[in-house]
């Protein structure tokens, strides 16, 4: 059963689709990524990090002593009073 020549063209498209297309579409993403990335925000973490600024640099900053704190029943570490879940537990407030 041999394949014409219009069938083994359309296969031989396809094929060429199915590799190209997942390259191409990666190098747009990295393309759009890197054209998107903060180059200010960069340099100052890595300031932050080496100064050895810990706590500029955590996620979640513990509440200021003049502002009202919760507990969180579940682990005991001090959360903002306006925060629905705990920072360290996820558990809800």
């Amino acid at each position: 059963m041999a394949l014409g020549q219009f069938e083994l063209a359309a296969r031989v498209l396809a094929g060429l689709f199915v590799i190209v297309t997942p390259t191409l579409l990666f190098l747009g993403l990295w393309h759009g990524l890197q054209s998107m990335r903060d180059d200010a925000l960069v340099q100052r973490v890595q300031q932050r990090v080496e100064t050895g600024d810990e706590a500029a640099l955590s996620l979640s900053p513990t509440p200021s002593p003049d502002s009202p704190v919760r507990t969180c029943p579940n682990c005991g570490t001090t959360n903002r009073d306006d925060v629905g879940y705990c920072r360290q537990c996820l558990s809800p407030l």
